[in-house]
């Protein structure tokens, strides 16, 4: 654990709140998924424990972010006030929310740091949007937007937000006429697979096109994991997400590809007339630079 405790020290200085944090104690885990922080007051300071991630990548972006949560406690402006959010064993769901937007405060000053982190914007994203399958993608989208372009946050607005987060959407026209056809998702939640998505697109020639992505990526990516979640199709390798292919009942595709190098996100609308050919180079540039990040030296 030597070397993430270096990265703790360094952190802590960087933060500001070595005189008041005395002791972080660091717990190893094997997944990213299950990184987290508690934080327990002392009478004259604060001790905290982090659990984190047993891999080098994006360590210091990783310990950087959960000691964040740790300075915004103890940062007076932000004003937490613990007894007034919601309960992890009250309503999950709502405490889920107010989790989500309080990791989308981190997470989107640590993108504006230009700190990398594994819970970059696109992860974030995602992670928001399935925990408000209710809403659908462009609500879902603008308000993600809206929360990570926030500049900055208090503790009762993030409790406020997670009990009334549709505030956001009733003051935009934008949605006045959007088209709510996602909100169909709802019956992909409990029986979708890749082949339901790649029928619910009306267009045979795109319905083809599809599977020669899929097939392509088979072939050349090896060791890629192509599956189904509910919002579309997931491409993987190592437990990263590099590529998702969204179906709709429009005759288009969204393919949106993450840049692991610097965290970044493009996404591509796909039609008929879209050049094949580039869009499966793009699949491979995007998965061989995984190969080139994880390589050693």
């Amino acid at each position: 654990m030597e070397k993430e405790r270096i990265v703790v020290e360094d952190v802590l200085i960087s933060l500001g709140i070595t005189a008041i944090v005395k002791n972080v104690f660091l717990e190893k885990t094997d997944s990213p998924w299950n990184e987290k922080v508690l934080v327990k007051r002392k009478k004259d300071h604060l001790d905290a424990k982090i659990t984190v991630w047993d891999d080098n990548l994006y360590l210091y972006g990783r310990i950087y972010r959960l000691l964040l949560y740790v300075r915004d406690v103890l940062d007076r402006p932000f004003n937490y006030e613990p007894q007034k959010a919601p309960k992890e064993d009250g309503d999950p769901s709502l405490w889920e929310l107010y989790a989500q937007i309080w990791g989308i405060y981190v997470d989107s000053r640590m993108e504006r740091k230009n700190i990398a982190n594994f819970y970059n914007r696109h992860v974030r994203r995602n992670l928001f949007v399935d925990a408000r399958k209710d809403l659908t993608w462009e609500e879902g989208f603008l308000v993600f937007d809206k929360l990570w372009e926030k500049p900055s946050y208090t503790h009762p607005e993030i409790v406020s937000f997670a009990h009334n987060l549709d505030s956001l959407l009733r003051t935009d026209p934008a949605l006045a006429s959007a088209d709510n056809f996602e909100v169909e998702v709802q019956d992909f939640l409990k029986d979708h697979s890749v082949r339901k998505h790649i029928d619910k697109v009306p267009s045979h020639p795109l319905q083809q096109m599809i599977h020669e992505i899929l097939n392509y990526t088979a072939y050349h990516c090896k060791g890629t994991i192509i599956y189904s979640a509910y919002f579309g199709i997931c491409f993987g390798l190592n437990l990263r997400t590099y590529a998702e292919l969204i179906t709709t009942k429009e005759n288009s595709l969204l393919l949106t590809l993450v840049n692991f190098m610097n965290g970044k996100q493009t996404t591509h609308q796909v039609t008929e007339s879209s050049d094949l050919e580039a869009i499966q180079r793009e699949i491979k540039n995007t998965f061989d630079a995984i190969h080139r990040l994880e390589s050693p030296g």
